[in-house]
């Protein structure tokens, strides 16, 4: 059965269970992109996301931190700008390097790094947190651009678009963003795809690509009502963007994991076991009416892609989008494409005399924390977000 189709084309973070707001309406031909809406509320008109904060922080163990410092021998990002195209980015003590881009939800808003709906700053952090991110001293510039929490004459009632998403592209690229992450989707059904325009999105990734930019995308969740199997997905399905789906163990993708349409699909860790809260602190879900939700999704995959790329932009500051997007397709894992950090930063190729020797950089500093370790800590799994392929490595204790 064919699906409704509304009248225009619209965004939504690619989480899974955590953001209510997926569905996807389409206008065919040439008035597909609408301008973006007026954005004058100063709060948002629905009451934000709660987290459920934890108690916890990470604590890693000698072979984590191993392997985590051999990484950061060859870089920490630093130097190197990732714009986070998503629900805003909240100010946090992990978050060392943040800078605010274009607010397409409420320029007017009076805490213009508020992320009302707890998903830009767990995408950041696993970039960037200081503790748990993959390039610890990367530059994170957050641009907001959607939200269900900021209400607008729309038949949706939630904010963001893909004229929007071209907006923030742009505003990225003008920022001398070297990597650009996107974890919000649109999907269109195949038998419509086609007849979408997506001009105003295809000259907003034209624009980054000429501008020395990497874009990584989620490809998007499979639920109700929302994103199905074979679906077109915008932005993941666009040449020159690396689409990344989200793997549940060492062989497989998780089962509501999109792959993409056209063009290479890499994979990383779908799963964050304990994120950075925007109210400060830790969280190890988001409460709602049926208890706490876990971080699973596209959406944490894409990050963790998004942070390795920029320990390669740092490694090679002279290689194009094109040069950097080959590199992690070479490295990561035949078959699913899984993204190791590490075998990306000293992937050698075949055709060329890569060097793999550390840079003199400086290293990313330690932890200060000294909260106790929980039992429940290593018997529940994973304990930096970080590194979470390393539980495909043995390097984590599971249950």
């Amino acid at each position: 059965m064919m699906r409704s189709l509304p009248t225009t084309l619209w965004i939504s973070p690619a989480l899974l269970a955590c953001v209510a707001v997926a569905i996807l309406p389409v206008t065919l031909g040439a008035a597909a992109l609408v301008t973006a809406p007026d954005a004058t509320a100063r709060e948002p008109d629905r009451e934000c996301a709660i987290a459920h904060s934890s108690p916890l922080s990470p604590q890693p163990s000698e072979d984590q931190l191993n392997y985590r410092a051999r990484l950061h021998s060859f870089a920490t990002g630093e130097g190197v700008k990732v714009a986070v195209i998503d629900t805003g980015v909240a100010t946090h003590d992990q978050l060392r390097h943040l800078s605010g881009g274009a607010d397409l939800i409420a320029p007017e808003e009076p805490e213009p790094h508020r992320d009302c709906d707890l998903h830009g700053t767990v995408v950041a952090g696993i970039i960037a947190g200081h503790d748990i991110g993959i390039a610890p001293r990367a530059e994170i510039y957050a641009v907001r651009q959607t939200s269900a929490h900021y209400r607008q004459e729309r038949e949706d009632n939630t904010t963001g678009s893909l004229d929007t998403l071209a907006q923030a592209i742009d505003d990225a690229a003008d920022a001398g963003a070297r990597i650009i992450n996107i974890s919000v989707v649109s999907c269109v059904p195949p038998d419509v795809a086609a007849q979408v325009d997506t001009s105003r999105l295809d000259g907003a990734l034209a624009h980054a690509e000429e501008s020395g930019s990497v874009v990584i995308a989620a490809s998007g969740n499979a639920s109700s009502g929302s994103c199905e199997m074979g679906d077109r997905v915008f932005p993941a399905d666009s040449p020159t963007v690396l689409s990344v789906s989200a793997q549940a163990d060492s062989h497989e993708l998780a089962d509501y994991s999109l792959t993409s349409a056209d063009g290479p699909q890499l994979a990383a860790q779908g799963f964050v076991p304990l994120a950075l809260n925007p109210a400060g602190g830790w969280a190890d879900g988001k409460e709602g009416t049926d208890g706490t939700s876990q971080f699973h999704g596209t959406s944490f995959a894409a990050p963790v892609v998004s942070g390795t790329a920029a320990l390669l932009a740092q490694r090679f500051p002279d290689d194009s989008p094109a040069a950097l997007r080959k590199r992690l397709e070479d490295a990561a894992e035949p078959g699913h494409g899984f993204v190791d950090p590490l075998t990306v930063l000293t992937h050698v190729e075949s055709s060329t005399l890569g060097d793999t020797r550390a840079m003199a950089i400086r290293p990313a500093e330690k932890s200060t924390s000294r909260a106790p370790m929980h039992s429940a800590w290593v018997l529940g799994g994973l304990a930096l977000a970080l590194a979470a392929w390393a539980t495909w490595r043995g390097l984590w204790s599971k249950s």
